[in-house]
């Protein structure tokens, strides 16, 4: 049975993440973090954001705090970026450290028996109880 879950927050502050997909039109993009058995680490990451307008992170983020911007966060971020951002946009914050961001849907993530190589969770495995440990969105 896959656990599925709503959270404020999800964090994975020991773990290196990688942009791996996007989209061809740019709108769905992917972080992942493999497992890695050798070091204790099981599973495999997965964040998706859907319906992405605008995206501020390097290509990789050594620990993941994802929750969404406070109103005074999306203000501070929208003026320094240039962006008119409305009141009920998603903006997202990557990081506790960084002002890394995207601005999309509600972002959902997937802990999965996957190797580096194989497809998203979201794609190709979402119903796999074989395969997807849980999965989770933000509240």
């Amino acid at each position: 049975m896959i656990d599925r879950y709503a959270a404020a927050v999800f964090a994975a502050p020991d773990r290196l993440f990688q942009v791996m997909r996007t989209s061809r039109t740019r709108t769905q993009l992917w972080l992942q973090s493999d497992a890695s058995p050798s070091s204790g680490i099981p599973l495999r990451i997965e964040v998706h954001f859907d319906s992405v307008q605008y995206v501020c992170l390097p290509f990789v983020i050594r620990g993941l705090t994802l929750r969404a911007a406070t109103a005074a966060e999306q203000e501070r971020l929208g003026a320094a970026h240039g962006l008119e951002l409305a009141d009920d946009a998603g903006v997202y914050l990557l990081s506790e450290q960084h002002d890394w961001f995207v601005v999309s849907g509600v972002p959902q993530w997937a802990e999965a028996r996957l190797a580096y190589n194989d497809g998203p969770v979201f794609w190709d495995y979402a119903g796999d109880e074989d395969v997807v440990a849980s999965i989770g969105t933000l509240q």
